[in-house]
């Protein structure tokens, strides 16, 4: 996954964070009723500086857009939990593909996830979170997909 860009003039940001991790959880957080975490807001400030709250209000903008629009319920995972969820997963591979400017890839995600009539309104919601990403220097990579096995992973024994 993309890392966030490190701050050169002022030294706040240090770590490596990774841009995509630092969404899921604060998807996570926002599902559990935390969005006012002092963490999260230090943790965005010190990754995309004085557009901090844009980011963070274009991201609440798109949840919203896609819990109201989505197919059905979204699984996700605790805050505290290291890995990520398929759904997770999906939506960074959404992000991703908006960013990339793949209009039949963003196509695919949204008819997958969000109902027709709500399509529009995820859309521009994701593509105003890309504008807020891209103003913060973060690229998240593109989605990586593997095909299946070209043989069988179990063996029939007798």
């Amino acid at each position: 996954m993309a890392k966030a860009r490190q701050r050169e003039s002022d030294g706040r940001y240090e770590a490596s964070l990774c841009a995509g991790h630092l969404l899921v959880w604060t998807w996570r957080k926002f599902v559990v009723g935390h969005a006012d975490c002092p963490v999260l807001a230090r943790e965005y400030f010190a990754f995309a500086g004085e557009q901090a709250d844009d980011l963070l209000i274009a991201f609440a903008a798109f949840l919203q857009a896609l819990g109201s629009g989505s197919r059905r319920t979204m699984t996700v995972g605790h805050p505290h939990c290291a890995g990520l969820t398929p759904d997770e997963q999906q939506i960074l591979r959404l992000i991703a593909a908006a960013q990339e400017g793949e209009d039949a890839l963003l196509e695919a995600h949204l008819s997958w996830l969000v109902k027709g009539s709500q399509k529009e309104a995820v859309a521009r919601t994701v593509k105003m979170l890309v504008m807020r990403l891209n103003a913060c220097g973060v690229i998240l990579p593109e989605a990586a997909y593997a095909p299946p096995p070209a043989t069988a992973l179990l063996e029939v024994v007798r």
